[in-house]
């Protein structure tokens, strides 16, 4: 049971790990030399067609991470290493759950809305520096995973 949930565990956070950097490293650098309406268009394409398997993969993860955790029997006696870092994972991934949404569902909308508009594009920083926050999260949580994964085979 453990090595299933592991795996899909694994798989789940492949895909969002896998996703992101190639959105970010790949399909967003030549977009950006696109302007208005043509770019705006295609970044709402590419959320559009990501956003479910993206956070589809994101809750499977969540759910399997928590189920492990649980047979791991986390946060049961006295703190140990295990306890320490599934705490910093457990507070990254809800760092991570928390700046995905604003940058899916706040952020970039809202810039969206502001380019159709012809206004200041006044969220496109703050959209940007989020989005490089989410890409560092989506980078160190599966490093904090294998630490685990270390600590409870050890």
């Amino acid at each position: 049971m453990d090595l299933a949930l592991r795996t899909v565990h694994l798989l789940a956070a492949i895909v969002w790990v896998g996703g992101t950097v190639a959105l970010v490293f790949v399909a967003v650098p030549p977009v950006q030399r696109l302007q208005g309406p043509d770019r705006a268009a295609l970044l709402r394409e590419f959320g559009r067609r990501w956003r479910p398997i993206g956070w589809s993969a994101f809750g499977v993860a969540v759910v399997t991470g928590l189920v492990l955790a649980q047979r791991a029997h986390a946060f049961n006696g006295a703190p140990r290493d295990f306890d320490w870092v599934l705490a910093a994972k457990g507070l990254l991934v809800g760092l991570l759950a928390a700046g995905s949404y604003l940058h899916d569902f706040v952020l970039g909308p809202g810039l969206a809305r502001q380019v159709r508009e012809g206004q200041l594009q006044s969220l496109r920083t703050l959209l940007v520096g989020i989005g490089r926050g989410n890409l560092l999260l989506t980078v160190t949580i599966p490093i904090l995973g294998a630490v685990l994964g270390d600590l409870l085979d050890s």
